[in-house]
């Protein structure tokens, strides 16, 4: 590689960091609710970008790819979660792990938690795109790139979802 081109690779890198580090963040602290992982995950999702542009990938809109990899990555973060819940639930150290994860919980509380559990009560595909539209600002063709979907079935989840969303907070105030 020249150093002409990796001085552009490096240059384009950190204009598309800067623009959307934070907001890639914000979308993992949703996701995970939990902040070390979410530093993490943006960590790796810029990672696994910079090789995107190294390897000189045609990147026709680099915002839903940012969020298409970072989503993956909550995923796989959630299938390890996962495998080390059954490993230690068959080591006896069930409770705890239960009560690290109560304790580092309470300790990563952020602004909006109770409206944010109200939206985990939806299913997922319509959190996420609830999520992508109001909190991320993605216009609905944008969505439609990033979960791979058609934008009309993407509007369609949007409304579904957001009637869900009253219904849970006319009952959540009914409280």
């Amino acid at each position: 590689m020249k150093d002409e081109d990796k001085q552009q690779y490096t240059e384009q890198f950190m204009e598309y960091y800067e623009k959307y580090a934070d907001d890639i963040f914000r979308f993992c602290m949703v996701k995970t609710r939990n902040r070390s992982k979410s530093l993490d995950i943006t960590q790796d999702t810029f990672m696994k970008f910079w090789e995107y542009i190294i390897a000189d990938k045609d990147i026709e809109n680099e915002r839903p790819l940012l969020y298409r990899i970072a989503s993956n990555l909550v995923i796989d973060s959630y299938r390890k979660k996962k495998e080390i819940l059954v490993e230690d639930f068959s080591a006896g150290s069930y409770h705890e792990h239960l009560q690290a994860d109560y304790e580092e919980g309470m300790s990563n509380k952020i602004d909006g938690e109770k409206a944010i559990g109200l939206l985990h009560q939806l299913p997922e595909s319509m959190q996420e795109i609830i999520n992508l539209r109001f909190i991320h600002d993605f216009s609905i063709t944008e969505i439609g790139r990033t979960l791979d979907m058609d934008p009309k079935t993407v509007s369609v989840y949007l409304h579904r979802g957001l009637k869900k969303l009253r219904e849970i907070l006319e009952e959540y105030e009914q409280q």
